[in-house]
């Protein structure tokens, strides 16, 4: 039985597809707001990124942020 793995590091087509936007929106859009790292000659983006990314950008969350629980450090902080 084979089994796909789905990469966590994506080239810049991939990443761009991930989200479902052409490449030169996401150099344009997100590139500038994800950091991106490199392993030889490939510039590479953490998916796990491009999702908070697009958590931010749907207010998903902003909204997860607003309805967890304080903590103990939150009251203490006041924040």
């Amino acid at each position: 039985m084979s089994e796909t793995i789905a990469p966590r590091c994506l080239p810049i087509r991939a990443a761009a597809e991930y989200l479902g936007i052409k490449e030169s929106l996401f150099r344009e859009r997100v590139a500038p707001e994800i950091a991106s790292f490199t392993i030889g000659t490939r510039r590479l983006w953490d998916r796990k990124m491009l999702d908070r990314w697009l958590d931010r950008q749907s207010g998903i969350e902003s909204a997860t942020a607003q309805t967890r629980p304080r903590s103990a450090l939150d009251e203490l902080l006041n924040t």
